[in-house]
């Protein structure tokens, strides 16, 4: 008896997902509708796998790799592309928004934490950030704390669906 009292109250010490929203920028309703989305360069795994589910949610997705030839194709550079000029030279190929992502990485390979953020090339302006940070469950590396982890997948999902719930719908 006092052993499942204890387990359960491990269990309810343990911290699960955390994600949290960029509240919805005044105006985003009446925003151009998001539906071409250009990945940065430098996402890595992560931002792929946002951007795979991002297109599963009926977003087109221009990969890393193109927006990358397209980068060089317009004269830009990773350093100044989030400028006002570079988003007006990606609206006028099409595209609608700019999604970065940046993750680091835990002790177990999984992501430890992220952050994403999408900006309209039409304004320049956020219209969603995202931070999300993996769950933990008593020690490091232990069974618990390995249960309680998401991998690369589910983190992807959880990012994905916080970022199209805040876009501006008409998709």
């Amino acid at each position: 008896m006092l052993a499942a009292a204890l387990l359960a109250l491990f269990v309810a010490a343990c911290g699960g997902t955390k994600i949290s929203t960029l509240p919805a920028v005044s105006g985003n309703a009446g925003s151009t509708p998001i539906r071409t989305i250009a990945l940065a360069p430098n996402g890595g795994l992560l931002a792929d796998a946002v951007g795979v589910e991002l297109a599963n949610r009926g977003y087109t997705i221009i990969d890393a790799a193109d927006t990358s030839s397209m980068m060089v194709r317009l004269n830009m550079n990773e350093v100044e592309v989030q400028k006002p000029e570079n988003m007006q030279k990606f609206k006028s190929q099409g595209i609608d928004a700019f999604l970065s992502v940046r993750a680091n990485g835990g002790y177990d390979g999984q992501p430890q934490g992220a952050s994403a953020r999408v900006v309209s090339t039409d304004t320049g302006k956020l219209l969603a950030g995202v931070t999300w940070q993996n769950a933990w469950g008593g020690q490091a590396g232990s069974i618990a704390d390995r249960t309680m982890r998401k991998g690369l997948n589910e983190a992807a999902t959880e990012i994905a669906i916080a970022l199209a719930n805040a876009l501006p719908k008409g998709r």
